[in-house]
């Protein structure tokens, strides 16, 4: 399945990337719904300590717009490629969301990490901001 049509199928009325305004909405509608199902989590788990701590960095980033993000998406031409590997990081930071409900205690540090990651990556899969020196959040 496209990305793009995954995510779709995920969250009701994800709005996509064909303009400004849809692109800063599908970037609101991706952390609420990786945050969503991290709050899930620390309900579920309880998490302490150093896995707790991570948690709570990821539920940051989930929750505040990266602002070199938004630069980005306030970008008049956002080229196809950059579309698509937004759209390829965003369906792999939801897949990982998804799998928040079923992860136990023993597989948290491994499960925060790579969401972690897949947010760095799609951190890196945006255009470039015009001079821009925000650091992606948590970092």
């Amino acid at each position: 399945m496209e990305d793009t049509a995954y995510l779709h199928e995920r969250i009701e009325s994800y709005a996509g990337y064909t303009n400004d305004a849809d692109r800063q909405r599908s970037d609101e509608q991706l952390r609420a719904y990786v945050g969503e199902a991290l709050t899930r989590l620390r309900e579920r788990l309880a998490p302490a300590g150093a896995a707790g701590e991570a948690l709570e960095r990821l539920l940051v980033r989930s929750e505040f717009a990266n602002q070199a993000v938004a630069h980005a998406f306030d970008a008049i031409d956002v080229a196809d490629d950059e579309i698509a590997a937004t759209a390829a990081a965003d369906r792999e930071l939801v897949a990982l969301a998804d799998r928040a409900d079923t992860v136990d205690a023993a597989a948290l540090e491994s499960f925060f990490a790579q969401i972690g990651a897949a947010f760095d990556r799609r951190w890196r899969s945006l255009p470039p901001a015009p001079k821009s020196t925000v650091a992606p959040p948590g970092h």
